[in-house]
């Protein structure tokens, strides 16, 4: 049995510039962390006498013969990239929802991938396991998604991630003083808005747009480096350059915010909020707001929504049994 641990991660500034219509054309950077929220996979070659080859428990409770019949589609993509012939039987958990903007697709995909190499006993560097996740999203499943997460979810910790031309890239961490990290962890707060959705879609709709959108990603870009001057040392700006970023981003198709996510958003600003975002490709899940401590439960009470505090992580994906 093998058993991987694997973080969702927060995108603060430069999503959007980690897709490669874009990065191919002028590179990418982009500034994220993990955070103590995790996605789990347990993993085991299927025993003869269960009956069928694969077993599959997610949201749903799949047992099929057929690789091409696994509904899941990272378990069935990461078994046809890795040519795995033998049954496995998989059991995936998470500690927060799915499709919330949290990298979670991408969280199970390193997940899997590092299962797997597991159970057959070969050792995988970290950037290799970033690339292959990479590979299975984009090109087996066909999937509408940037490289930062592979990479994020990998690695762990707050780090600059800049993306060359040709999809090779740096990763600089970011290394904060104690003090420093856990003041702005304080200000740093998940709200959840209740909504999931398909984040290939919305990305899909973003990146039709890039071509008339390139202002606005250029100054998406440009707070990657603002981002990282004010994180050190004031939760109030870079709260603000959150509310920047995500007006930018608002703007990159109609399908990244609605009606109810804006008045959730304007009423967190009311209630103290200097700024935040939604995370991911927009449209729902998790929005990301800093807030000044003595405000915070206030805007909470005020939104009535499920909120989550947050905690950076540094470990990136890690094996908890083998």
């Amino acid at each position: 049995m093998i058993i991987i641990r694997t973080p969702y991660r927060i995108s603060f500034f430069g999503g959007g510039t980690d897709y490669p219509t874009w990065y191919e054309k002028y590179g990418g950077t982009v500034l994220s962390t993990t955070i103590s929220q995790y996605c789990y996979i347990s993993l085991r070659y299927t025993p003869p006498f269960l009956g069928t080859k694969y077993r599959v428990h997610w949201s749903r409770a799949e047992e099929v013969d057929k690789l091409e019949d696994i509904k899941h589609p990272g378990v069935r993509g990461c078994l046809q990239y890795l040519e795995i012939d033998e049954g496995v039987e998989v059991n995936h958990a998470g500690d927060l929802p799915a499709r919330s903007g949290l990298g979670s697709s991408s969280a199970f995909t390193v997940g899997m991938l590092h299962a797997l190499h597991t159970l057959r006993g070969e050792m995988i560097s970290r950037g290799d396991l970033a690339n292959e996740a990479i590979e299975v999203e984009q090109v087996v499943l066909g999937e509408t998604v940037g490289i930062q997460d592979q990479i994020q979810c990998t690695w762990g910790g707050l780090n600059h991630i800049k993306i060359e031309k040709d999809g090779d890239y740096i990763l600089e961490r970011l290394e904060l003083p104690i003090s420093v990290r856990e003041n702005l962890e304080d200000n740093l707060v998940l709200v959840f808005t209740g909504l999931q959705r398909h984040a290939s879609q919305i990305a899909a709709a973003q990146v039709s747009n890039f071509d008339h959108k390139k202002d606005q990603l250029d100054r998406i870009a440009g707070l990657v480096g603002e981002g990282i001057e004010t994180i050190s040392h004031s939760p109030k700006q870079f709260g603000e350059l959150l509310h920047e970023t995500w007006m930018l981003k608002r703007d990159l198709a109609y399908e990244v915010t609605n009606v109810r996510i804006d008045e959730i958003y304007q009423a967190a600003l009311n209630n103290g909020a200097y700024g935040g975002k939604v995370l991911g490709a927009g449209g729902g899940g998790f929005i990301l707001f800093c807030v000044p401590p003595q405000h915070r439960q206030r805007m909470i009470e005020c939104l009535g929504l499920m909120s989550i505090p947050v905690k950076f992580e540094y470990h990136g994906t890690q094996i908890v049994l083998s």
